[in-house]
């Protein structure tokens, strides 16, 4: 049995071990210290363990001084009643000395095996978890050997702290699979949340317009209309026509970009010349609403797709008109910078509060705002952003209430030389 010296050095390594194990040390890690720790006390002896995988065979798990070449050859090994001594531990749940593996038959298929790495005895040891055999701790000589009371009494020692260690390892791996499960079963219901909030903010923005279709129409079918009442209630449902169009199209193109199937065409392209077109496309509500648009800043090239640049500038523009007050004004500067260009779009507009800027970018959320002045389907800087960064750019906002908002388009600089 144990000295009393020998038992405090017992403690003193099981000690050093737990706190490995209490410090979040990998398995492999502390494995190598028990295995170790009992060659430290056995002199003389090399030390391995082997897990079972989730095929009930036998994989490394620990043997820092086995041969590497010997550790290799049994990593795969199938328990059975003749499967040397680790195998056929686990075979019959219950330890196995071979005092010579040359003579033993249990041994006979990896004699040559074991002569060639120069082990001549092997004692197994089935480490269990909950009942369960998980491994073996294997204790090898170089001569044929019998393990006395000592030896077997520091191996059933340092076999039950592996059963520890590995049953720390597997709780903590089920825990971070129970954790990771909550995560998904988490995101699929804020998917699900989302899918539903986001079907049913577009059946509401389809609706208005839909049913000042079908007013009109049933009108135009069933009211002797004057020329002008007729021509009137036509523009009316071409009018929802055109914006259930524009809709669908923000909606399709929304998808497509979440998808990752959104042809991007990047060349180099001329900024001024893009965000002129833009603004072609928006003066007239800008002139309605007696918004002043201010350009200026150096001419920059980038690498983009030209018609979803302009895509992108015209939602951010009409969105800064739309929110703006009358007798204000916008400005579009361009900036170029290392490696990168940007356009800043800075209105006089009201602002938004600090609380809500974390909605800006969820699709048909308009952070509370009447649809009726401004309009709009809350798509607009949503589709802004994924296209930008589909083009390996950014898109960020700033706001400050009562003051304005600044939004900050980033892109890729063309290579140095183009001109235009």
């Amino acid at each position: 049995m144990l000295t009393g010296d020998e038992v405090t050095a017992v403690l003193d390594r099981q000690t050093a071990v737990m706190e490995q194990v209490a410090s979040g040390a990998a398995l492999p890690e502390v494995l190598d210290s028990i295995v170790l720790a009992l060659e430290e006390l056995m002199p003389g002896s090399r030390c391995s363990v082997l897990l079972l995988d989730e095929e009930g065979t036998l994989r490394h798990g620990s043997a820092p001084t086995l041969p590497a070449g010997y550790s290799a050859a049994i990593d795969g090994l199938v328990p059975g009643p003749l499967a040397g001594s680790c195998g056929t531990a686990v075979h019959l749940d219950a330890p196995v000395i071979s005092e010579d593996v040359s003579t033993d038959p249990r041994w006979a298929r990896y004699r040559e095996l074991a002569a060639r790495y120069g082990l001549a005895a092997c004692w197994s040891s089935p480490i269990r978890s909950r009942s369960q055999v998980v491994g073996t701790f294997a204790v090898y000589r170089g001569a044929p050997y019998q393990p006395d009371r000592r030896d077997q009494e520091l191996v059933r020692r340092f076999t039950h702290l592996s059963s520890l260690a590995i049953e720390h390892d597997r709780a903590a791996e089920e825990r971070e699979a129970r954790h990771r499960a909550e995560l998904a079963r988490q995101s699929a219901e804020r998917a699900n949340l989302a899918k539903s909030q986001f079907v049913t903010a577009l059946s509401h923005e389809l609706r208005t317009p839909l049913q000042s279709i079908t007013s009109f129409t049933e009108n135009l079918q069933t009211l002797d209309l004057s020329p002008d009442q007729r021509r009137g209630a036509l523009q009316r449902i071409s009018v929802s026509a055109s914006h259930i169009l524009s809709i669908v199209d923000d909606v399709l193109d929304l998808a497509r970009v979440e998808a990752g199937a959104m042809p991007i065409d990047l060349q180099d392209v001329d900024v001024h010349a893009e965000v002129a077109a833009s603004l072609d496309l928006i003066e007239p509500l800008a002139v309605r609403r007696a918004v002043a648009i201010h350009r200026s800043g150096p001419s920059v090239a980038v690498r983009a797709d030209r018609r979803r640049l302009r895509q992108v500038v015209l939602n951010l523009v009409s969105n800064a008109v739309r929110f703006s007050s009358s007798n204000t004004t916008i400005r579009i500067d361009t900036e170029a910078a290392e490696g990168v260009a940007r356009i800043h779009i800075v209105d006089e507009g009201a602002g938004i509060p600090q609380d809500l800027m974390a909605r800006l970018f969820v699709p048909f959320d308009r952070l509370g705002a009447d649809a009726g002045r401004e309009g709009g389907a809350g798509l607009g800087l949503v589709l802004a952003r994924r296209l930008t960064e589909a083009m390996g750019g950014t898109l960020e906002l700033d706001s400050v209430v009562g003051v304005g908002t600044h939004a900050v388009v980033t892109l890729p600089a063309a290579p140095p030389g183009v001109e235009f």
